[in-house]
């Protein structure tokens, strides 16, 4: 009988469990964290209609006196896999500028025109 109930129960049970959806621009989308060839990552998320990137792990960029979680840029979507916005640049003084960014995600990859060598090309993570 409680072979027979353990039986009933189990088959009765659906899977909730599925595939990750993917969505059809997750190659093209910034979203997401980013790593640089120093080791410096950037992750990228969306606040109040505006994509923000911050450092997430310095890297090379301690020399610079970059902290950890620092807002480094902020950028808006064009359109999938083209953004516009301000990257910032520091001194090893720590004096900072914010420059003009374009960067295109492609295939998982970041590039951008504006960035130092090692955030020129970068890939997901």
């Amino acid at each position: 009988m409680v072979v027979l109930l353990s039986i009933v129960l189990l088959g009765s049970c659906k899977s909730t469990s599925t595939a990750p959806l993917m969505g059809a621009n997750t190659n093209t989308n910034i979203i997401g964290s980013w790593e640089g060839c120093d080791g410096r990552v950037v992750t990228f998320f969306e606040e109040d209609s505006e994509i923000i990137g911050r450092y997430t792990e310095l890297g090379g960029l301690t020399r610079y006196r970059f902290t950890e979680n620092e807002v480094g840029y902020r950028l808006t979507e064009q359109q999938p896999g083209q953004y516009l916005g301000m990257v910032k640049w520091q001194d090893q003084s720590g004096n900072e500028t914010w420059k003009k960014v374009s960067i295109t995600i492609k295939n998982n990859t970041y590039n951008d025109n504006s960035s130092d060598n090692c955030s020129k090309d970068m890939k997901r993570i």
